[in-house]
């Protein structure tokens, strides 16, 4: 999980714009939160598959 939360800091620019989309409920994820979804293997990877989207400029 640390590893996704430093990747949402580099990918979102700061702490705190990772804290707040790291809570925030996401329609991609059927409303859940990126956190929600991270208690699985499969959810973990869709959290990073969405936050390599933000790094790259593609949108989420």
């Amino acid at each position: 999980m640390a590893e996704v939360v430093a990747f949402a800091q580099r990918a979102l620019d700061g702490v705190n714009p990772a804290r707040e989309w790291l809570r925030a409920p996401h329609s991609l994820l059927g409303g859940a939160s990126p956190l929600d979804r991270m208690d699985t293997r499969v959810g973990m990877n869709e959290v990073k598959t969405m936050l390599a989207h933000v790094e790259h400029g593609m949108p989420v």
